[in-house]
């Protein structure tokens, strides 16, 4: 099935008032963390456009016009399969407002993966095992993230969320979003909550004892900082943890350059650059000391426990036991 553009002034493209985007995007957000929503937002507003453009209608669109948008533009590979990923999406999250019981996108990624697995099967990539920092890299990266007690707010903060991730494995956003009443430090087993984990699930994670140390200097910090900036202090619980004097917290991406960045200054080079490789270590620290795979999987807010072993398979079934740092 081929498209083409119809010969009449095209309508105006729909845009980010269209109230179709509008409610997917509000449904998607109810499900998923704020990056896999603003990533899919970005995705479904193009696909909206071009179904405008084309003179089609996304309500009543079949797998056909999928796969001609999905060939419209010269994409990656990931980014088809992001894109793809957000049109069946959309059409779940937009099933029932549509009255429809099948869902294109989801059709037009198995059309495609049928047509590539024809002839025996597409060559795969090698799997790559997770970047992980072993025992030594560790220790530099905590060196070069060392918290001093002259160190304000501002300067703390890189390095105390860093440390944070490496010791609980909380994503990035999970990280960023949480509270100051999300960590629970007068606790005698100090935890904290993750209450935007993702998919929308709740979870506590315990504390390292060294971490929940760092962590009670670093909120009297914060809270100094705070209140000369003029915040009440039962305004201060609410905010973001890792806010800065304006209440602002991190962004993804803003974490995800200050590991990197962190990373190569500490000297150290993996296949993965970021956040993930600290949440990858912390697991893989937790399996090697012997904590039960049911027990890691609610710590990584992963939601089934075949997760678990499918990506740490190398770790669970070793011999050698690491104590964690």
């Amino acid at each position: 099935m081929t498209i083409k553009t119809a010969p009449l002034q095209p309508e105006k493209p729909r845009t980010a008032a269209d109230p179709v985007y509008a409610e997917a995007c509000r449904r998607i957000a109810a499900v998923s963390n704020a990056n896999t929503t603003r990533t899919y937002g970005s995705r479904i507003k193009g696909y909206l456009q071009w179904c405008r453009t084309v003179g089609i209608s996304p309500e009543s669109a079949v797998a056909d016009a999928v796969r001609d948008y999905l060939g419209s533009a010269p994409w990656s590979a990931a980014t088809k399969i992001t894109t793809a990923a957000a049109l069946e999406a959309l059409y779940d999250v937009m099933e029932g407002t549509w009255a429809r019981t099948d869902n294109p996108a989801r059709e037009a990624r198995l059309q495609i993966q049928k047509e590539k697995n024809r002839f025996g099967g597409r060559q795969r990539k090698p799997t790559k095992l997770p970047s992980t920092l072993d025992v030594e890299e560790e220790q530099l990266l905590l060196s070069i993230t060392q918290i001093t007690p002259s160190q304000d707010l501002l300067a703390r903060r890189p390095h105390q969320i860093l440390r944070l991730l490496l010791w609980t494995g909380l994503r990035r956003e999970e990280a960023a979003n949480l509270t100051a009443n999300d960590i629970r430090l007068l606790a005698e087993a100090p935890y904290l909550r993750v209450k935007q984990g993702k998919g929308g699930k709740e979870r506590t994670v315990p504390l390292h004892l060294r971490l929940a140390d760092e962590l009670r200097d670093y909120s009297i910090v914060r809270e100094d900082t705070l209140a000369s900036a003029g915040y009440k202090s039962s305004e201060t619980g609410a905010l973001p943890y890792f806010c800065n004097t304006k209440g602002k917290t991190y962004d993804g991406s803003s974490i995800y350059r200050i590991a990197q960045r962190t990373l190569r200054k500490a000297g150290i080079d993996k296949w993965q650059m970021g956040p993930h490789v600290l949440r990858h270590t912390f697991a893989t620290r937790q399996l090697q000391a012997g904590i039960p795979p049911a027990i890691v999987k609610l710590w990584m807010g992963h939601k089934d426990v075949s997760v678990l072993f499918k990506t740490y398979e190398h770790v669970t079934q070793s011999d050698s036991v690491v104590v964690p740092v």
